[in-house]
């Protein structure tokens, strides 16, 4: 009883802290897609150090108020260049994942579980017959970066098996969109070589997920015939 109770004090602060910076940000009338360069102008007063340690933490705590990843992630390309971008997005990104997932799976999970039935219940075992690959696909069809976190954190899946399907299936779009933030703080001639190969990394997360859907009918019936 303590521990639901908990849970709801819990869910009602967090409720009070979106519906609070969600105000507090329609009252500042940024426009969401200059978050990048106003990240930029107020992080390069900083120290390098601190700067990235801002980041990190502001991009570790970004699932709480469902604020867009893809501007993080472009941001730190703008503010650190594309490969100090890519670092400290990837410590970043894990991190924001793996605490949307923990919040969803201790909040909400113990009620899904009692109210799986049908088809929820043969989709859960669908899931861990393949769990990193599931993931792995959601990620590099770029699935909406917070859904799958939450959503993923009210299945039975093991969170070793998410960890390591977002590890791995962040990396494409990750790069691409680093890369693209990248290409303000690149000199005039890389420039375009940047922005090429942001395009690149975007359609080879693509392709690997459609090379991965394929392989999955010709798994299953090896599985069949064993």
């Amino acid at each position: 009883m303590f521990s639901h109770r908990f849970k709801l004090l819990f869910a009602s602060l967090w409720a009070i802290l979106f519906v609070f910076i969600v105000a507090l940000w329609y009252r500042s009338g940024i426009e969401l897609t200059s978050i990048p360069n106003v990240l930029h102008d107020h992080l390069s007063e900083f120290g390098h150090l601190k700067a990235a340690l801002t980041y990190i933490i502001l991009y570790t705590i970004r699932p709480l108020i469902l604020f867009p990843a893809t501007l993080l992630t472009i941001a730190s390309g703008l503010i650190f260049g594309p490969w100090l971008g890519i670092l400290f997005t990837i410590i970043g990104e894990n991190a924001s994942a793996n605490l949307a997932f923990t919040l969803a799976r201790w909040l909400g999970r113990d009620w899904i579980s009692s109210h799986e039935h049908g088809t929820v219940l043969r989709w859960e075992e669908k899931i861990r017959g393949n769990t990193i690959g599931t993931v792995l696909v959601m990620r590099l069809i770029y699935l909406p970066f917070d859904a799958v976190n939450y959503g993923c954190g009210l299945t039975s899946m093991r969170h070793v098996d998410y960890f390591i399907g977002t590890f791995l299936g962040i990396i494409p779009g990750l790069l691409s969109f680093v890369l693209l933030g990248g290409t303000a703080a690149a000199s005039v001639t890389n420039r375009l070589l940047i922005f090429g190969m942001a395009v690149f990394f975007f359609i080879f997360g693509l392709i690997i997920a459609r090379l991965l859907h394929k392989m999955k009918p010709h798994a299953n019936k090896n599985e069949e015939g064993l």
